[in-house]
């Protein structure tokens, strides 16, 4: 009985150490401490989550918010250091725990790290059989800081932080310069 209660209440703290981040919404490239960076992931989805969380320097929690059905990005600014995407919520209860390994990353102090696109769908109306990938869509990715964060692009250098390795940011940042 008494490990149990403690269980409860050490799953309780870990879930109230969870830092809620939301997507910035303006093109405003504030002063970062020395070991910040930004994140930035793309979403596609058939539904809308309830939550992505990462495990990491900061155990981050990516809400329902920016978590809407269709395809976003999201960037964010986070400690720099190592993280792993841990757990997709879909809805309710129903949740897709990610193995360890594949769904690791970096985030750089003073870059714009780039992670991959999560890729989340569900195969069928029952949300048990659902897909997850992390794909590399580097030049979508640049396009929409172009696009949507010219200010932070331009005082801040993009890379790619996802599996595997990606020369695709290094080559289209060395033809515009």
């Amino acid at each position: 009985m008494y490990s149990r209660l403690l269980i409860i209440c050490f799953a309780a703290f870990l879930v109230s150490c969870a830092q809620k981040v939301s997507s910035i919404k303006n093109d405003v490239d504030v002063p970062l401490d020395e070991n910040m960076g930004y994140l930035l992931i793309g979403v596609e989805t058939n539904l809308t989550l309830s939550r992505i969380s990462i495990s990491g320097e900061k155990y981050l929690k990516l809400s329902s918010e920016d978590l809407r059905r269709g395809s976003q990005f999201i960037l964010v600014d986070v400690p720099a250091g190592e993280y792993s995407i841990d757990k997709i919520q879909l809805f309710g209860n129903f949740r897709t725990k990610l193995e360890n390994g594949y769904w690791n990353f970096s985030v750089s102090p003073s870059v714009i790290s780039y992670v991959g696109h999560l890729n989340v769908k569900t195969l069928s109306l029952w949300p048990l059989v659902t897909q997850v990938e992390l794909q590399n869509r580097s030049s979508e990715a640049l396009e929409f800081l172009e696009d949507s964060f010219p200010n932070i692009l331009s005082n801040r250098t993009i890379v790619y932080q996802g599996p595997g390795t990606d020369p695709f940011l290094q080559f289209a940042l060395e033809e515009t310069e």
